[in-house]
């Protein structure tokens, strides 16, 4: 019923970004906007750093009713792999595939 008076009357508000953070553990997720990533493998500091830039952040939410697009676990891997010089074009091709 809260949601019907919140659209009739145009008073949702946006959600603020989620606070950075440590690096992730093996097995947590990290998500930026509708799109989630399962952490596989370490990441390094300095591709977490990236990350953080680019938006990526810890899901820290229990019960998360939010829904996401799930990224492939390769897409972690890639980025791990490609140098910091193209990182960027290679995170923008990659989620645009993945849509």
């Amino acid at each position: 019923m809260n949601d019907f008076f919140r659209n009739l009357f145009k008073i949702r508000t946006k959600r603020r970004a989620l606070p950075t953070g440590p690096r992730p553990q093996v097995g947590s997720t990290i998500v930026r906007k509708s799109m989630r990533i399962r952490v596989t493998q370490p990441i390094s500091p300095d591709l977490w750093d990236w990350l953080l830039l680019s938006g990526w952040r810890v899901n820290t939410f229990k019960n998360d009713r939010r829904h996401y697009r799930t990224l492939s676990d390769g897409v972690l891997v890639q980025l791990a792999a490609a140098t910091p010089e193209h990182r960027s074009e290679l995170h923008s091709r990659l989620v645009e595939r993945s849509a």
